[in-house]
């Protein structure tokens, strides 16, 4: 009798553990998309069939194996390859490949796949989560967003001291304290400078914007990356713009960094844009997907890049960052998507060069 409840005990000691892996693990899970979880079902089948994924991405390879590992082990008997350069080679190789009638990649993971569109190498795809998304876009599913901010040195600017907006910034009292990516090399700040023109819709005001910024006479940075870096050592006040993410890291890690609320965020979609010959549609099609749910943002915020949906819990968030209001000047000017260096010839460089 004795053993019987012990083994009785035992085996409900058990039960009640294994209960309580299961709930700890269900709370650690990000809450499901009952939308994204009906296609999957429908998906799933046909992609495991097609039985590979292939992606072009300009995102950094630790990134991309992250990311394509955890999709594998969501959808098993998937087999997953990749193919990492920079967002010319990518389109190049995607454009060429596509000329030769070549079906060699199912998804181009890229900012603004809108070349590849117009020259009708990619697809349309609206994901089925697209009033989810703080930026949707019919043409390829946006699945992160790279953040721009204002950010600044503590230990060299007080708060009450940094601009209030982005064209604070042109205020001659910040002359030789501010540090700028090159306006002409295609960066950020290229692509803020076309945000800005779209976004006032005021063509003196965006001139005199330009004129400000050069005449501060401040040093211009071909590295964003090395710029902010030179910006936590203290060599300047400033730094014009620098990566939301990357802000938010140096806080995290004591350094005297932080960014102007004043300056909006402004923002490039990252996107998964479906090849129009891709060899596993389904699987393309289920990948994106994947990338929008909960749980491919949590695997997307786990490497260090902002989420793309709304309300998303994150400490690279713009919600977090600016507060549930904010309204994000998107990049989106046409012209500086299909051709970076003809607008920035034709729109800055009469400006920036004089």
């Amino acid at each position: 009798m004795l053993k019987n409840k012990m083994l009785l005990s035992f085996l409900f000691a058990i039960f009640a553990l294994g209960l309580a892996n299961r709930v700890a693990i269900a709370q650690a899970r990000p809450e499901a998309d009952p939308r994204f979880e009906k296609i999957a079902k429908e998906f799933y089948p046909k992609a495991k069939q097609e039985g590979a994924l292939v992606v072009y991405t300009v995102w950094d390879v630790d990134h991309i194996r992250s990311l394509t590992d955890a999709f594998s082990k969501r959808f098993p008997g998937i087999k997953t390859s990749y193919w990492q350069s920079t967002r010319s080679e990518v389109t190049t190789r995607t454009l060429t490949e596509n000329q030769g009638n070549q079906a060699t990649v199912d998804v181009i993971l890229t900012e603004a796949p809108l070349v590849l569109h117009a020259a009708g190498a990619t697809e349309p795809y609206q994901t089925v989560q697209g009033n989810s998304l703080i930026v949707n876009d019919a043409i390829a599913p946006v699945v992160s967003l790279q953040i721009q901010a204002l950010a600044y040195n503590t230990k060299k600017l007080k708060r009450e001291d940094v601009p209030k907006s982005w064209e604070e910034i042109t205020n001659p009292k910040y002359k030789g304290i501010v540090a700028l990516d090159d306006p002409m090399r295609a960066g950020p700040l290229s692509s803020m400078l076309a945000a800005f023109k779209d976004e006032w819709k005021d063509d003196a005001r965006w001139v005199n914007f330009i004129k400000g910024l050069k005449a501060l006479n401040v040093p211009v940075h071909k590295s964003t990356t090395a710029m902010f870096r030179l910006l936590v050592a203290g060599e300047y006040s400033i730094v014009m713009p620098a990566l939301f993410h990357d802000v938010v890291h140096e806080k995290e890690v004591g350094s005297p960094i932080d960014f102007a609320r004043g300056a909006g965020p402004v923002i490039s979609p990252q996107q998964a844009a479906i090849y129009v010959k891709a060899p596993h549609p389904t699987a393309a099609k289920l990948f994106a997907e994947w990338l929008i749910s909960p749980e491919g943002q949590s695997a997307i915020d786990a490497v260090g890049r902002p989420s793309a949906r709304k309300g998303f819990k994150s400490k690279t968030s713009i919600e977090n960052g600016w507060g549930p209001n904010v309204k994000p000047i998107v990049v989106s000017n046409k012209a500086y998507i299909e051709d970076a260096r003809k607008w920035l010839d034709t729109a800055v460089k009469p400006v920036w060069g004089n």
